[in-house]
């Protein structure tokens, strides 16, 4: 038996023990069996969205692996050298200089609104060192980099892991309160970009560039304080949350064009103080989305109504309309604008219409626009079917503003509100 299915068997198993009880203590109203099922659901939900995403890593570790016995004979000698070092100094390195000062800016840029203050307070990697699949020279560097290489990198951590995170509760949340959280599980699988520039005296290494080139498999394994019980990072609502912290933190402020920039002088003279940045890169461009209205929304609510909202998503940025009650044809009449990093991008637009109830919200459907293909300045407006769903659609509006042409428009409007203001 695997560890996916130990862990719902332990959930299966807290939920039979607390409906027993509550029969015993004569709290038998055929909700609590409704909500215990509906929570079973959700997390057997969850087990099988991180199956999927494994099986999808598995099969381009398989695809990676079929590749020429030369690729493989390239890395198989640093895969060498790295297990030999790692005990010795690399894992104090890796873990102490370098991602215990990267860490916070992290935490105090992601974290909560319920979380006050968010502290690394111990990190041990493990004795397992990080697995090189692949490496590779990229021919052109669009900077000043010496060498640009390739790394795919695997780092599954042993069972001898461990990190302790103190998260401080807000006053109003929780007066305050501090809990700790154990990390006693990391699993990180991708490519990076490594730029290098160097230097004519030493440390030689003047500069280090890295980001990922896509989205990175992260995973970790959270439990309470102690060691034992159940992964923290399952329960619903808390997993939603860590998912959401990780994919903005890591999956996308440090994919590429965005960088992790290491200054090597700093680091290797006085690694206490500011040696890294993170290079975000400017928006090329804005989207104005307008959310509008809905019509022929289906009837999700007992009344024969619905509580709308419509939850929206391009690249790392999201938004939320305000919920409209008990309508089919919601009155949203809200305007959003979004930043474009990169047209090199798919940049797809992700809207979801949701039913708000008080414990799972309903899916009404979804859509997607893509605005590659709405450049220009003009302003699209569509009504939209929603899919996944055989009735309900959307009306919304679509501007494009990129940098000259808002530019021009902010100048404009000043030229405008000038000749206004000038007497007659």
């Amino acid at each position: 038996m695997d560890i996916i299915e130990i862990s719902i068997v332990h959930h299966i198993g807290i939920v039979l023990t607390a409906l027993w009880i509550a029969v015993r203590l004569g709290w038998s109203h055929p909700l609590l069996f409704f909500m215990a099922f509906v929570y079973l659901c959700k997390v057997n939900e969850r087990y099988i969205m991180k199956l999927r995403r494994r099986l999808q890593y598995e099969e381009r570790r398989s695809a990676s692996q079929r590749r020429l016995l030369s690729d493989a004979e390239t890395v198989r000698w640093l895969n060498y050298a790295v297990k030999k070092i790692w005990p010795i100094c690399m894992e104090q390195l890796a873990s102490q200089q370098f991602l215990l000062p990267i860490i916070p800016w992290f935490l105090d840029k992601f974290k909560p609104w319920t979380a006050r203050k968010a502290v690394m307070q111990h990190l041990y990697l493990g004795r397992n060192p990080p697995m090189f699949t692949g490496i590779r020279v990229i021919g052109e560097s669009t900077d000043d980099d010496h060498l640009v290489l390739e790394l795919g990198i695997n780092f599954a951590s042993a069972e001898d892991m461990s990190a302790i995170l103190a998260v401080q509760l807000h006053q109003m949340i929780g007066f305050g309160m501090t809990t700790n959280l154990h990390i006693t599980g990391m699993h990180v699988e991708g490519k990076v970009l490594v730029g290098v520039k160097f230097l004519q005296h030493w440390p030689f290494l003047g500069r280090l560039r890295i980001c990922f080139v896509e989205p990175p498999y992260f995973q970790m394994t959270i439990k309470p304080v102690f060691s034992y019980g159940l992964d923290v990072s399952e329960l619903p609502g808390i997993s939603g949350w860590l998912d959401k912290l990780l994919d903005i933190a890591f999956g996308q402020t440090l994919v590429e064009p965005n960088m992790l920039v290491i200054d090597v002088e700093k680091f290797a003279s006085a690694p206490s103080e500011g040696w890294f940045t993170i290079d975000e890169k400017p928006s090329v461009a804005y989207v104005k989305v307008e959310i509008l209205e809905g019509a022929d929304m289906k009837p999700s609510d007992l009344n024969g109504l619905a509580d709308p909202y419509v939850k929206g998503q391009l690249g790392q940025c999201t938004f939320q309309t305000k919920i409209q009650q008990k309508t089919l044809a919601p009155k949203w009449m809200e305007e959003f604008k979004l930043p474009i990093s990169s047209w090199e991008a798919p940049n797809v637009l992700a809207l979801q219409v949701r039913d708000k109830d008080p414990i799972f919200d309903d899916m009404l459907g979804d859509c997607f626009i893509n605005i590659n293909e709405l450049r220009g300045g003009q302003r699209h407006e569509k009504w939209l079917p929603l899919k996944n769903i055989k009735m309900g659609r959307i009306r919304l509006a679509i501007t494009v503003i990129e940098d000259e042409l808002e530019k021009n428009f902010h100048r404009e409007r000043t030229i405008l509100v000038k000749i206004k203001k000038s007497p007659r």
